[in-house]
């Protein structure tokens, strides 16, 4: 499995600050992030609006961030899903929940690994929080 293949990727599709976490022979633990720039965030924005009166925490909770969190979804899964292709490997993805503070930007760790080999990315992320 080549690393490097799978980071050139994920920087030729605009995701940021990736950084490999964990690395075993048949598996790789890489953390990144989807950055929105500012036509999602109007559209979010627009969305939100539509659903639900601007300002309040309804807005913000049940309208605008879910918008930007499943676009970003979508987005990664799409990449995700290029990779396994292009490559022959699989993944397993995790993204982390978002609030105002962290608006701009959802942080995704995704576990890639050989074909056939019997590993969940829950594991691995258990593993590196233990050594962190």
């Amino acid at each position: 499995m080549n690393i490097k293949d799978i980071i050139d990727i994920l920087n030729d599709n605009g995701l940021s600050e990736i950084e490999e976490l964990v690395s075993g022979d048949k598996y790789s633990l890489i953390n990144f992030y989807f950055d929105f720039d500012k036509d999602v965030e109007a559209a979010a924005k627009a969305y939100a609006d539509d659903e639900s009166t601007a300002g309040s925490e309804e807005w913000m909770k049940e309208f605008y961030l879910p918008y930007l969190y499943d676009y970003a979804n979508d987005e990664v899964l799409e990449i995700v899903e290029e990779i396994i292709e292009d490559l022959d490997v699989e993944g397993e993805m995790m993204a982390f929940q978002m609030n105002e503070k962290t608006a701009g930007y959802v942080q995704f760790m995704v576990l890639f690994n050989e074909e056939g080999y019997d590993v969940a990315i829950e594991e691995i992320v258990k593993e590196y929080m233990r050594k962190k």
